[in-house]
């Protein structure tokens, strides 16, 4: 089977080595996706070229593609540990080669290891891009004064105050040890209402980060009241779970009918943990996969209603 990766973000690349004044033309795909050769090739490239630093500061520029699903629910993780979990759910969603595997986690550090398929070991570019994003997000999802070291023996210090400092060593990159001085939840704009009802509060918040690990403590919590309380409330919602099912499967329907998004990527932004779990569950609340559903309800956006309006325009003039 072929294997792909995400053209989303070679196309982020591009446009952060523009920022840096390189040219650079990333492989273009049709969807989502793209051939994983292409990726790799692209990649090299670049880092033969220009060095790993800019592939380092790609992650920069994420806030500028948050309109996608699968950024946009990265960008919402509230903790490194929340982060780190979002990651590789993704990894799973789109059956990456290359995965991000946690050796260690504690208080204010984890140490990361970018592996592949036993003897294909991710190409130092592509260590160095992932790096670059998850280091980015970090102090979006809470972590402060982060510092990242790459490397197993006599570890290269490469992010430090900010910035990147080092380029990680080329023999050595894909160990990586992050570190920050405290963590607290990232703070967002609350999208609830005090005086609404504690159901619609509830469904307000699940429906601004359906890709969050929701639990019902967590959810009470937000909510300032007992978890027990919460339950009750539910109940005519069909308990936790079945409120947060329900959330999902109407973000996910949405996605499905008005964006051209990969199926996958909307899986993942909406919570499911991969794609058979998406796939079984919008099947049991709609009666169709997402796919047959996406075939049966897409609606046009406006530039492809506009298309079609002038091309019928033409042929009866014609």
């Amino acid at each position: 089977m072929e294997e792909y990766a995400s053209a989303r973000l070679l196309e982020l690349v591009q446009r952060a080595l523009a920022a840096e004044g390189i040219e650079a033309v990333a492989p273009v795909s049709d969807g989502a996706l793209l051939p994983f050769a292409a990726k790799r090739g692209f990649l090299t490239g670049l880092a033969r070229d220009h060095g790993l630093l800019p592939l380092l500061r790609v992650g920069s520029m994420m806030s500028a593609v948050s309109f996608d699903p699968a950024v946009a629910a990265l960008l919402s993780a509230v903790t490194p540990d929340d982060l780190f979990g979002r990651w590789q759910r993704l990894e799973r969603f789109t059956h990456s080669r290359h995965r991000v595997a946690v050796r260690e986690r504690g208080p204010g550090h984890l140490v990361a290891e970018h592996v592949g398929p036993a003897g294909e070991a991710p190409d130092p570019a592509e260590d160095a891009l992932v790096l670059g994003v998850l280091t980015a997000l970090l102090p979006l999802c809470g972590a402060r004064d982060v510092t990242v070291s790459v490397g197993r023996a006599g570890p290269v210090a490469v992010y430090a105050n900010g910035v990147f400092t080092a380029s990680p060593p080329a023999h050595d990159s894909g160990l990586w040890r992050f570190a920050w001085s405290r963590s607290s939840p990232a703070a967002r704009a609350r999208t609830e209402a005090p005086g609404r009802d504690v159901v619609s509060r509830a469904r307000g918040l699940l429906v601004a980060d359906p890709a969050r690990r929701w639990r019902l403590g967590c959810l009470a919590a937000e909510l300032d009241i007992p978890a027990r309380s919460l339950q009750r409330r539910l109940a005519g919602s069909g308990g936790f779970s079945g409120l947060l099912g329900t959330v999902r499967t109407e973000v996910a329907a949405e996605l499905l009918m008005r964006s051209g998004h990969a199926v996958s990527v909307i899986g993942f932004a909406c919570g499911y943990a991969d794609q058979a779990h998406f796939t079984r569950h919008f099947k049991l609340r709609t009666a169709m996969t997402p796919a047959v559903y996406r075939a049966a309800f897409r609606q046009p956006a406006p530039d492809e209603r506009e298309g079609r309006t002038m091309g019928q325009t033409r042929r009866r003039t014609s």
